[in-house]
């Protein structure tokens, strides 16, 4: 087409389509089409007037909750309840709302004392942009709730682990007990807290005892007459407790004494002592107790040794063993009547020197030990000659080193076990290198 003739027909056109809006008519049915179409929007859209139901909203009981507390009350039970509610409004304004827009709670203003009270549900809208332009109400025929209110306290119990339903084996006892939490917090209305009066932990085990164990046991309360308490509304931090019981073996065991700094060779027996305890009950882990033919008490230093001297002995036991008897001390006695003491001066030639390197040699500086001090049976004593004593110096006792020193010696007669030595002596020595 030319184009001249397609710029012409374009105008005309647009002359065309202005003359029919500028006709009467034509404006006239736009008009009435427009207020049809508002019309349907107000009516379809924002709808004043229009009515919801929101379902499943939760009854809150901490809300205004000042109300009650401020005479010192607590809720301690009340049901989990949800109501329907009915919104009124315009369309556009509802339709936005949901049920976290609203409230609902007990009317708790006519509460003044401990109780069960059946008090009338509220509703408020918190949604503050709305709360003006709506109206909402509960839609439940029961708008009611029943909640019991008391005066909530804490109370803390200590824990008492009770064990009469154990059996423990033969051989073994059950040594102690220990429970996970020493007391108890409940938490609850005071009405019932004031009939609690004791707790326990009651433990049971289904064989007889013979090793140490751990038990979870539940906890039971009891009121002042003993009767077992159950709880309707009062909460505990705690409802068991692990209780470990040590179950240990018994044994008894005869007790002696050890001695120390004795010869070489030395008899014991010629030492006649009386002990206040022969025997000691005692008990521990089986591996413990298996191990041991005796116990013995202490040591007794023969260096120091007395005639009739009494010793007070504390008892020391190996560890991880205990005693059952109420014991502490064992006195020791010695019968020293056929025993005596002898003071001699030991030649040097009875100086003996062992455990000494071959490089070193090692002269005694002195012609004999002066007042060396020896116990025994006395009639053994009596005939007991210097020459029959030994003093010897054990190189492997001391730092070995050149020139002159005091060195510590043993003293002990070979010939007869039954003599030591009282005090300790040392010899003026001189060590050169080979």
């Amino acid at each position: 087409m030319n184009p001249i003739k397609k710029k012409t027909f374009r105008l005309e056109s647009l002359l065309q389509n202005r003359s029919i809006l500028e006709d009467r008519r034509v404006r006239l049915v736009l008009s009435a089409l427009l207020a049809v179409a508002l019309w349907v929007v107000i009516t379809t859209v924002v709808q004043p007037g229009t009515a919801i139901t929101l379902s499943g909203v939760p009854v809150d009981y901490n809300y205004d909750a000042s109300v009650y507390t401020s005479r010192g009350l607590s809720i301690v039970q009340a049901p989990s309840k949800t109501v329907n509610l009915t919104v009124s409004g315009d369309g556009y304004t509802i339709g936005q709302l949901r049920a976290e827009d609203f409230v609902v709670y007990p009317d708790c203003s006519s509460v003044r004392s401990s109780g069960t009270k059946t008090l009338q549900l509220r509703v408020r809208c918190i949604n503050s942009a709305v709360a003006g332009n709506i109206s909402v109400s509960i839609a439940n025929t029961d708008s009611t709730v029943d909640i019991v209110f008391d005066v909530v306290e804490e109370k803390t119990l200590p824990v008492q682990v009770n064990t009469r339903y154990l059996t423990i084996e033969d051989g073994y006892i059950l040594y102690s007990t220990a429970a996970s939490n020493e007391t108890v917090t409940l938490t609850g209305p005071s009405s019932e807290l004031a009939d609690v009066a004791s707790c326990t932990a009651e433990v049971s085990y289904n064989d007889p005892l013979n090793d140490s164990v751990t038990v979870d046991t539940h906890l039971r309360f009891y009121n002042e007459s003993g009767h077992e308490l159950t709880f309707d509304y009062v909460t505990l931090d705690h409802d068991t407790v692990e209780v470990t019981l040590t179950v240990y073996k018994t044994a008894q065991l005869p007790v002696n004494v050890r001695f120390v700094n004795t010869p070489p060779n030395f008899d014991d027996s010629v030492l006649i002592y009386s002990l206040s305890q022969t025997e000691l009950r005692v008990a521990g882990p089986a591996d413990v107790v298996d191990n041991l033919s005796e116990l013995a008490v202490g040591t007794i230093d023969l260096s120091t040794f007395a005639l009739d001297k009494v010793y007070e002995m504390p008892i020391t036991l190996p560890s991880g063993l205990v005693s059952l008897d109420n014991v502490d001390t064992v006195t020791v006695s010695f019968n020293c009547s056929a025993m005596a003491t002898k003071t001699l001066n030991i030649p040097a030639e009875n100086i003996e020197v062992i455990n000494l390197p071959s490089t070193y040699q090692l002269t005694v500086e002195s012609d004999r030990l002066m007042n060396v001090t020896l116990c025994g049976p006395a009639s053994v004593l009596e005939s007991l000659t210097a020459d029959q004593v030994v003093a010897q110096i054990d190189a492997d006792d001391f730092a070995v080193s050149l020139g002159q020193q005091n060195i510590a010696c043993s003293i002990y007669v070979p010939a007869d076990g039954r003599i030591f030595v009282l005090g300790s002596y040392t010899v003026p020595c001189r060590i050169e290198s080979n």
